[in-house]
């Protein structure tokens, strides 16, 4: 995985992430306006709520209903400037890191940056 300097702070206003399972069914909401392909959702299982990538559901029926299609958390990590991140995978403007303390978590692109060696 490459590695990444944080250049700015970000701070979840998540702290209760929305987790599901792939299956697992959800009410299809709102896409974001800032970072399209993020759609916010609602398991019904757990009455949880959270913005879930457009690319991991199935379709909305209906009733607005649609099917997880693998598994996924959407923990936000809190990050400042000058720490160090290895990057596991990019969607939609975020990036999934591992911090030093083997933290996972969501972070959006414009507060990493590749390191320099």
């Amino acid at each position: 995985m490459k590695q990444y300097t944080v250049i700015q702070a970000h701070h979840s206003n998540y702290p209760d992430p929305i987790v599901l399972s792939k299956g697992d069914v959800v009410l299809y909401g709102k896409e974001d306006t800032e970072f399209p392909n993020w759609i916010f959702c609602e398991a019904v299982h757990s009455k949880k709520k959270g913005w879930v990538p457009k690319q991991i559901l199935s379709a909305p029926d209906d009733k607005l209903m649609a099917s997880v299609q693998q598994n996924y958390s959407a923990h936000e990590l809190n990050v400042s400037p000058g720490m160090i991140v290895e990057k596991e995978s990019e969607l939609n403007e975020w990036s999934l890191v591992l911090t030093a303390d083997g933290e996972k978590g969501w972070v959006p692109n414009k507060v990493i940056t590749p390191l320099k060696l």
